[in-house]
């Protein structure tokens, strides 16, 4: 008895020890990031990971995207995982539509334009998207399915805002139609080009833009991460529609864009969750620094010198100092890479000892 209790305690260290060095393998290999990844990045403006070929680069990337069911096949038929479920490409996409300005602006950065054969009407106005100037000879869509197969689209890539009526009139008659999510996070931004490079067989300008991207998150970084909490300007975002008053907090696009820009968003401080109202009372208790008005103009320049001309916030700094600024509505508010921008120029506007040549600048194309 003595000898088969040794054997049996000797085959749970064994078993114990095998786990152990298969859990921290998966741990040291997957980690779920990029080298140098936005893992934390808007809270400690600091880079992690290590230096790898552009191989594992290419692996790990992939690997990290939970909508790719097998990273490893570069052939076709390939399935992703979409909203409703898995959808099987049968082969590359040739003539894509997406229903989505944030889809378009992601799509026209990795395939040339020839492919996207439909956009709705929004994308051509350059009040709402980045993309209008490259756009204005695509075929106009709407939502109809019968006007979209007018199109003969090999693929229809859509937001959730989609409805399902429509996005199964589509499939019901054969046509490939992936649902996916566009999210302001940095990991989530990085995936959603992954996944498009995927779905459209454009795996290496998908990753050679991921790189591009993190980049340029890492170059704001650099510039915002030794400057102290307490030191940050205090900034609130105001747009104005239908004579209110509306503040980004907690959750919105904009206000992700003040944290990575390095300013501090008064609008979560007060505890206001995504986009919503406010009284002129709650900008004076804010107390904001800095104000920033993503709107198109003349209505940006309007709501600037109406801010500034009103004696009841003559006590808030950003008013006192003149620091309320017209910034870029459609960098500020998109859900798609092009945030960058408006983290870029709202840094430049922070911290204009670090950005005294600034200037905005695009994005590679494929």
């Amino acid at each position: 008895m003595r000898l088969t209790g040794l054997a049996i305690l000797g085959l749970v260290v064994v078993v114990f020890l095998a786990l152990f060095a298969i859990i921290y393998g998966i741990q040291r290999s997957s980690g779920g990031n990029l080298p140098g990844s936005f893992e934390g990045l808007a809270e400690e403006g600091s880079t992690t990971g290590t230096t790898r070929d552009l191989w594992s680069l290419d692996e790990i990337v992939f690997d990290s995207v939970p909508q790719i069911l097998d990273p490893s096949n570069r052939g076709w038929p390939r399935t992703i995982r979409g909203i409703g479920g898995p959808v099987v490409i049968s082969k590359k996409p040739e003539r894509i539509i997406t229903a989505s300005v944030g889809h378009d602006e992601l799509t026209l950065a990795l395939v040339p334009a020839h492919r996207l054969v439909g956009v709705g009407q929004v994308s051509k106005n350059p009040l709402y998207s980045n993309i209008s100037d490259r756009v204005q000879d695509i075929t106009i869509i709407t939502r109809d399915p019968e006007v979209i197969l007018k199109q003969n689209p090999d693929i229809v890539v859509t937001s959730p805002f989609l409805d399902r009526e429509i996005v199964n009139a589509l499939s019901n008659v054969g046509l490939t139609v992936v649902t996916t999510a566009l999210t302001t996070d940095l990991r989530s931004q990085i995936n959603n080009i992954l996944l498009l490079g995927y779905i459209y067989g454009e795996e290496n300008r998908a990753l050679s833009l991921a790189r591009e991207i993190q980049s340029r998150y890492q170059d704001v970084s650099e510039t915002i991460k030794q400057i102290p909490i307490d030191l940050r300007p205090r900034v609130a975002v105001l747009t104005s529609y239908s004579d209110k008053i509306w503040t980004a907090g907690t959750g919105s696009t904009e206000g992700a864009i003040i944290d990575l820009a390095g300013g501090v968003n008064v609008a979560a401080e007060a505890g206001i969750v995504s986009n919503n109202t406010i009284s002129v009372e709650s900008v004076i208790a804010m107390s904001p620094e800095v104000i920033i008005i993503p709107m198109p103009n003349p209505q940006a320049v309007n709501l600037k010198n109406r801010l500034l001309a009103n004696p009841v916030l003559g006590s808030v700094p950003a008013i006192k100092s003149s620091r309320v600024f017209p910034v870029s509505s459609t960098y500020f508010t998109t859900l798609s890479f092009w945030n960058i921008l408006g983290i870029e120029q709202l840094a430049a506007l922070l911290w204009p000892n670090d950005y005294q040549n600034y200037t905005a600048k695009g994005f590679s194309l494929p």
